[in-house]
């Protein structure tokens, strides 16, 4: 009796602690202005296509279904919540079925959702939300496979496996995560029949509309990723490893990330198929980033896709053995916690005295970004002329779109601006004749406004403000009739 009770408090212990990181959530989603990077993909989702410029297509598609009757902050964001709480219900059945301990299944799944990458980071919609998700799906439905010897689930697998393809092109990685398992395991009998073939192509059959829309879009997007993501910066390669390592530290919480690396390593030489598994589909992503790492640092987030079996793993690792480990557990969990509530209380209140410590150091506050762009957009609505506005890349235009609800059309002058998806959306002759503006950042030079306007030049600036304190300008000239031409059908990657 006492046994059963005690599996149902952690049950319901596990359930209130995600619902109250879910409110937690909500209440930042709904509360913060959009990020530039969120209004950008935001903006895709009024654009729906096969593909785009930066990366794969889903993230435009989830932010249009949650935002079917609503285009308030929280529904851009929704995806994410709901990704979590989901990604919870798989992460709780796949412990549980490898570990048979609800113990390590409340902990697996609150492990996940404190993880600053989880915590903070899917406060925000971004692409790294259906990455993760659809990664750790892959993973449960690969798990499927091994648990079970049933072969649907090599296809529901595959399908899986192909909407993590569509969620952003580092997913690639998770197939040569399962080949590696399969080679190292006793599941290499799989390898004489044709299903992990007829899987894998299903995966990629899902993901040929991508690689259509590139193929008539000279190959852009996987140009501009491969680019992105492997060119050199000719930096030092400690320093640059370094850089991953603390990012990595941050995004999973150090006290965390460190044991579970060591146990990462060491389940390569045990035999416990359970452990190599998840080793297999986290070391690997993480340990690719790190040798990429040598020429140029990956940004913390690339390896996101790894954290799902990683959170699992390392929870795995501190409740066996000794009670010491368990404490450890819940100090490195409490770190967790701190390092998110920080950065979320932060974004929302401005709890960090950054002023105190210099202007340069206020305005440099990455949080900067959820401030000002509602401002911003109501004082261009306050010329109800102005129908169109000229910008430079990605950050004010698209939130000049969303503030606006799309009543100012943005463009791109993309003379003086890296190729991004703006180029890819003509402009509306309808409005040629019609009254715009320049907007550009403070700081930078007077664009050619006499390129793009029949007539004008009126000048003014407008001064965002975070708590009464200035921390971004951005300049606006006034123009009627625009002239400037279309973009070149060859784009050049710089």
């Amino acid at each position: 009796m006492k046994e059963i009770m005690d599996t149902s408090s952690i049950q319901r212990n596990t359930v209130i602690a995600v619902v109250l990181i879910t409110l937690w959530k909500i209440y930042f989603a709904a509360t913060l202005q959009l990020h530039p990077d969120e209004a950008y993909y935001w903006l895709w989702s009024r654009h729906l296509d096969f593909g785009y410029f930066d990366h794969a297509p889903l993230i435009a598609y989830v932010i249009r279904l949650t935002t079917l009757f609503s285009q308030q902050e929280l529904w851009v964001r929704f995806g994410g919540i709901l990704a979590a709480v989901i990604g919870s219900v798989l992460a709780w059945n796949l412990s549980l079925q490898m570990f048979g301990d609800k113990k390590i299944a409340s902990a697996s799944v609150i492990a996940l959702n404190v993880m600053p990458i989880v915590m903070s980071g899917y406060i925000l919609i971004t692409p790294d939300v259906p990455v993760f998700f659809f990664t750790g799906l892959s993973i449960y439905w690969f798990w499927q496979i091994v648990e079970t010897q049933k072969v649907r689930y090599w296809y529901l697998m595959g399908i899986a496996f192909g909407l993590t393809l569509l969620s952003k092109y580092t997913a690639v990685l998770l197939a040569p995560s399962f080949f590696l398992f399969m080679v190292f395991s006793d599941e290499r009998r799989w390898f004489k029949t044709i299903h992990p073939y007829a899987a894998f192509l299903l995966g990629c059959a899902l993901f040929l509309p991508v690689v259509y829309w590139n193929s008539t879009h000279q190959w852009i997007s996987f140009l501009y990723q491969t680019r992105h993501g492997l060119r050199s910066e000719h930096s030092p390669v400690i320093k640059n490893l370094l850089e991953y390592a603390g990012g990595q530290m941050l995004v999973a919480g150090p006290l965390f990330w460190l044991p579970g690396i060591y146990v990462s390593v060491r389940s390569l030489f045990q035999k416990d198929k359970r452990l190599l598994f998840l080793s297999l589909t986290s070391l690997p992503i993480i340990l690719f980033f790190a040798v990429s790492s040598i020429q140029r640092t990956a940004a913390a987030n690339w390896p996101n896709l790894a954290y799902f079996s990683f959170g699992i793993l390392a929870t795995q690792f501190f409740f066996s053995g000794h009670q010491i480990k368990k404490r450890l557990f819940w100090i490195a969990i409490i770190f967790s916690v701190f390092l998110s509530l920080i950065a979320s209380l932060h974004a929302r209140f401005s709890i960090l005295p950054l002023q105190s410590i210099s202007d340069k150091a206020a305005r440099s506050d990455a949080t900067n970004w959820f401030y000002g762009w509602k401002e911003l957009a109501e004082e261009l609505e306050k010329d109800p002329s102005i129908k169109f506005a000229m910008t430079e890349g990605c950050q004010i235009g698209p939130e000049i779109s969303y503030y606006t609800r799309e009543r100012i059309f943005v463009c791109v002058d993309y003379k003086r601006t890296l190729t991004n998806q703006y180029n890819y959306w003509p402009f509306p002759d309808e409005l040629r004749d019609k009254n715009g503006v320049d907007a550009y950042p403070g700081g930078s030079n007077v664009p050619p406004y006499k390129e793009y306007f029949v007539s004008g030049g009126r000048a003014t600036s407008f001064t965002a403000r975070r708590n009464g304190f200035p921390i971004r300008t951005v300049n606006l000239i006034y123009g009627s009739g625009y002239k400037y031409p279309v973009a070149p059908d060859q784009l050049v990657l710089e």
